[in-house]
């Protein structure tokens, strides 16, 4: 039988080397290639299309900032070439709210879409003003006011509109859009068995040793309070490292200011952004304890691939994480507070036992990508059969 074509818009490319929705397509993909042929946006020079993993990979020239691409444009330019080049794709995929002006594309020309909105961006840019320089304020109380108009219209665009997390979802269902459903992210397993040896020789590479240092895994943006994280480590007694892996970008005024909080601490390491899979697995697996302070988005890829290690989560008090952690995690609601709770942990004073039993299972009753791939694969064939009627 012949594999009906899915094209994803919205993302950087795969295999992931950006964020939390490359890892979420990469994975989605490699479940599904045998029932679909999906075409997928990939940001770069030129136009040009190569397979991967399956998959094909759609190469499109990338509009960019001084430390960012654009992805309005990004995902008008892909769609616009893959609606010209291959008219015969019923389906599109749409991963967050500025990829509505391409939807809107898609949907004058007669596709069926379905979008998945993310987080709430138009808090993101709000978040990050906070710390831009004040000539900028303007710029991005205008970008602000883009993206609330651009959340609008990722509800009322789509044929199913798909949350995260429960969360999202109450949040989204403010603008009535046609169709909402609610589908998870999965935990993705980094690495299966590796040896003591190859665990010290890559932990030593780092100068690091097992459970003496505390661990983030996230993009540099405001949204995410690595600020918080630096500021409560700083005011906590513990001798620990604190360890941030992330994009850093020194020409971006958020990065700058978190420069500029670590005081040269030697105890503050900034490490570039880690891909291996098995070096970053190695990293969540012998942390002392996680961190994960992001605020405005739903369910984040990131904070599942760390409850598969079992290790304990200090995670800011916002709605998204408890959703997810429930009674798995140790959250805190300011700086101040998770200097309390670090010291808290060290002294032994959280029944890490239950802990570690609700990260398990959340993981593999809520969170596994067997069952997030079967869901996207039902909004596919319900989309592919009303294309049909």
């Amino acid at each position: 039988m012949k594999k009906r074509k899915i094209a994803i818009i919205g993302l950087r490319g795969i295999p992931g080397k950006y964020g939390g929705t490359e890892t979420f397509i990469e994975e989605l993909t490699d479940r599904l290639k045998d029932d679909f042929l999906f075409y997928v946006m990939h940001e770069d020079r030129k136009f040009y299309e190569d397979s991967f993993n399956g998959v094909i990979r759609v190469h499109t020239p990338s509009v960019e900032s001084k430390s960012t691409s654009i992805p309005s444009i990004n995902d008008f330019i892909s769609t616009l070439y893959i609606l010209g080049k291959h008219g015969d794709i019923d389906t599109f995929l749409f991963l967050g709210p500025d990829s509505s002006v391409a939807a809107l594309i898609a949907r004058i020309a007669g596709k069926k879409i379905i979008l998945n909105p993310d987080g709430i961006e138009w808090k993101r840019l709000l978040k990050r003003s906070y710390f831009a320089p004040f000539y900028l304020i303007p710029i991005y109380l205008l970008t602000l006011l883009y993206m609330f108009l651009m959340e609008f219209l990722s509800c009322k665009i789509p044929d199913v509109v798909v949350a995260d997390s429960n969360g999202i979802m109450e949040h989204l269902k403010r603008h009535k859009p046609k169709k909402t459903v609610y589908i998870a992210y999965g935990a993705r397993r980094l690495i299966n068995e590796v040896s003591k040896g190859d665990e010290d020789r890559i932990l030593g590479k780092y100068n690091l040793k097992p459970k003496d240092f505390y661990l983030t895994v996230a993009r540099i943006v405001a949204e995410n309070n690595i600020h918080l994280e630096i500021e409560g480590f700083k005011t906590s007694n513990s001798n620990k490292k604190l360890i941030i892996v992330g994009n850093f970008n020194p020409k971006d005024p958020y990065n700058s200011y978190l420069t500029e909080l670590r005081e040269r601490r030697e105890d503050i390491i900034f490490l570039d952004p880690i891909y291996d899979k098995v070096k970053l697995g190695i990293l969540r697996k012998n942390c002392f304890a996680y961190i994960h302070a992001y605020e405005v988005g739903g369910t984040n890829p990131s904070l599942l691939e760390q409850m598969l290690f079992r290790r304990p989560i200090l995670a800011y008090d916002v709605p998204f994480h408890r959703e997810v952690l429930q009674e798995g995690g140790i959250y805190f609601k300011d700086s101040k507070e998770l200097a309390s709770k670090i010291e808290m942990l060290e002294r032994g004073e959280f029944d890490l036992k239950t802990i570690k039993k609700m990260q398990i299972k959340r993981t593999m009753r809520q969170y596994n990508w067997e069952k997030v791939s079967k869901e996207y694969a039902k909004c596919f064939k319900f989309l592919i059969k009303e294309r049909m009627r």
